[in-house]
């Protein structure tokens, strides 16, 4: 069936089956608001600091939260991204005992990460490197168990079809945060470290509640899931997107990097600052996904990959939709954005907020592709679209922040998600049903 078909039979259930819609508008809503809850924290993080520290220092804290995503990349590969296409596929019926042993590969994986960013820490230290960065990098290195915690427990949520418990959670982690970013900065105790250990400890709260909503605390009688067992399911499925998770910080978070490097701290602080309002439809896009990838992973679970197809095609067309509308307004509202958010501080540089729009109008373009072909369990095609499009990144990173500074860093970072996400189209319209339906070979 051609691409139209697909759109036009999907469009057709949606007016025969708007009972069907209605739940799912409503679990998007949900997904929406608990994705919105958590970046909310994020947002609130990085506003603030953009707002109150110096530039240099909310420099140090952005540059050490972009290592921090870097090794989430890891954890999402080896934990969440496996459970979310796993999980409801082949545990759907003992499900919570399935959560216990990917806890049991957390701990484990979250003491090595946490291990490197403080070994990090020290090299940096005797070497003599920014006071600042040095201590960003110690305060992420001890949240780190914590922050990768909270997102794995939100992610069994969505794993379980229960959006809303996410929503709780986060609105505690909102609530916490918030309360204690005005604490540490009525006691000019607010920096990058305390930051972070903010962030670690606001996690805490709202993982316990969402263990009790689960269930979690009070164990299981079903029977149990070896977690060598599930090591090795997510080894086996987790190992492309391991691979890929390089490659993507590269597409993602080179430009941070790259501006650090030939432009200062200072810099890379307005370039993260000016980011921040593309940063809202980005959580937005990255909401839908995790709401729509358990479920076509269960449709390709029970062999339905037209249904598969067809919620990938609306899931692309819908997202980009918004996403291109939100750049328009970004463009035509950049400067009281900018002076709303930062009171003018970086006013200079509030043309760049509809640029770093387009980032997620490219993400939203793929994000149907991409959780399509993850559903499937082909993650290998993630990382060819990495591959292809990491070389671009890293290459207009040197030349164009060379060429053109901070704008440079910008047209860098649409430059590789916009061949990001040309690879996932190319991938989706080259494989016919019979490719869908053939599953990852170890």
């Amino acid at each position: 069936m051609s691409p139209n078909l697909l759109f036009a039979s999907e469009l057709l259930d949606l007016q025969v089956a708007p009972e069907r819609w209605r739940i799912w508008g409503i679990r998007g809503a949900v997904s929406i608001l608990d994705q919105g809850l958590t970046s909310g924290a994020g947002f609130l993080v990085n506003l603030l600091l953009a707002r109150w520290l110096v530039s240099e220092a909310y420099g140090a804290f952005a540059v050490a939260f972009a290592v921090l995503l870097f090794l989430f990349g890891f954890h999402s590969a080896l934990l969440l991204e496996p459970m979310s296409v796993v999980g409801p596929s082949s545990y759907a019926d003992r499900i919570n005992a399935y959560f216990v042993s990917q806890l049991k590969l957390h701990a484990a994986l979250a003491t090595v990460l946490s291990a490197i960013l403080l070994l990090a820490t020290a090299i940096m230290a005797q070497i003599g490197m920014h006071r600042e960065l040095v201590l960003a990098t110690l305060g992420s290195g001890l949240a780190l168990p914590f922050i990768l915690l909270l997102w794995l427990v939100r992610r069994m949520c969505y794993v379980a079809h229960r959006p809303s418990m996410a929503a709780w959670g986060s609105a505690g982690y909102l609530a916490f945060v918030a309360t204690g970013l005005f604490l540490l900065r009525a006691t000019n105790w607010l920096n990058p470290f305390s930051a972070f250990l903010l962030m670690g400890a606001g996690s805490i709260p709202a993982v316990l509640l969402l263990f009790w909503q689960l269930g979690l605390l009070e164990g299981t009688t079903s029977s149990p899931c070896p977690w060598r067992l599930v090591l090795q399911e997510n080894w086996q499925y987790g190992r492309w997107i391991v691979a890929s998770t390089v490659l993507f910080t590269i597409v993602a978070q080179t430009q941070t990097y790259m501006t650090a490097a030939l432009l200062g701290l200072g810099a890379t602080g307005i370039l993260r600052a000016v980011q921040i309002p593309s940063l809202a439809m980005t959580q937005i896009v990255t909401a839908v996904g995790l709401l729509v990838l358990p479920t076509m992973a269960s449709e390709f679970g029970a062999g339905s990959i037209s249904a598969l197809k067809r919620k990938a095609l609306l899931s692309t067309t819908l997202l980009t939709m918004m996403s291109l509308t939100y750049t328009v307004a970004l463009a035509f509202f950049a400067k009281p954005i900018e002076h709303l958010l930062f009171a003018g501080k970086f006013c200079a540089y509030a043309w760049l907020i509809p640029v770093l729009g387009l980032v997620p109008v490219c993400t939203g373009f793929a994000m149907g592709f991409s959780m399509a072909l993850r559903a499937s369990q082909k993650p290998q095609f993630d990382l060819l679209a990495n591959a292809v499009s990491a070389p671009i990144a890293l290459i207009s990173a040197i030349v164009f922040i060379k060429l053109w500074g901070l704008g440079g860093a910008a047209l860098s970072m649409v430059a590789g998600f916009a061949t990001y996400s040309l690879v996932y189209l190319w991938t989706f319209k080259t494989l016919d049903t019979n490719n869908f339906r053939s599953s990852v070979v170890a």
